[in-house]
């Protein structure tokens, strides 16, 4: 669990933060002015450029967007001090419906997603490309799907080049693997695609 305290007078900052890190459930949040007291399990403070001045003994972390994959990863590298995560997984079961899942460090799970066409899955591959800062970036694509699965392959393929490793992979899912989802409520498709993330 991260401890945050969200430390504005401005509403609108405070408001969007909220309604992103609401579906965030490993993420609690508290709201404070700039100079009340702190409150004492509070891991990371999050305030604007302007009030960011208040608070120089502290964590403070003050977000340059309000897109889900952005504020998580930050914020969690953050509490522990690293600066990057050294593998970031992206796991797609293509299908009718599209599971999408994103792991990183083998079992940080970053956000999860379904998706109804492949141009949708891809576009969500773009976002978190360009807002998790990572030495490693895997795309992995379960093999079944027919033709979702191709128009995805191909989609990335020409928009990433060789920037990345893509790969697709064998969804015979082992006992081991699915221990990892045990007690976690997520959508048959959202599990695959979280399962694909583990396909070695």
């Amino acid at each position: 669990m991260i401890s945050i305290t969200i430390a504005t007078k401005n509403l609108r900052f405070l408001y969007t933060l909220n309604e992103v890190l609401s579906d965030v459930k490993e993420i609690k949040t508290n709201h404070i002015l700039p100079r009340d007291s702190i409150p004492p399990n509070t891991d990371i403070i999050i305030t604007t450029e302007t009030e960011k001045q208040v608070f120089a003994e502290r964590k403070v972390f003050v977000p340059k967007a309000f897109n889900l994959y952005y504020l998580y990863s930050n914020l969690f590298l953050l509490k522990n001090d690293k600066k990057m995560f050294e593998r970031v997984v992206i796991g797609i079961d293509p299908g009718k419906t599209i599971g999408f899942a994103v792991l990183a460090n083998n079992d940080l799970i970053l956000g999860t997603a379904e998706f109804f066409s492949a141009v949708d899955s891809v576009k969500e591959v773009i976002k978190v490309f360009f807002n998790v800062e990572t030495n490693d970036f895997i795309i992995k694509v379960g093999e079944g799907g027919g033709v979702i699965r191709e128009e995805i392959v191909k989609r990335i393929e020409e928009i990433f080049r060789e920037k990345i490793v893509l790969e697709v992979v064998k969804e015979d899912f082992t006992s081991k693997n699915q221990t990892f989802l045990k007690d976690k409520n997520y959508s048959k498709n959202v599990k695959s695609a979280i399962l694909i993330t583990r396909r070695r």
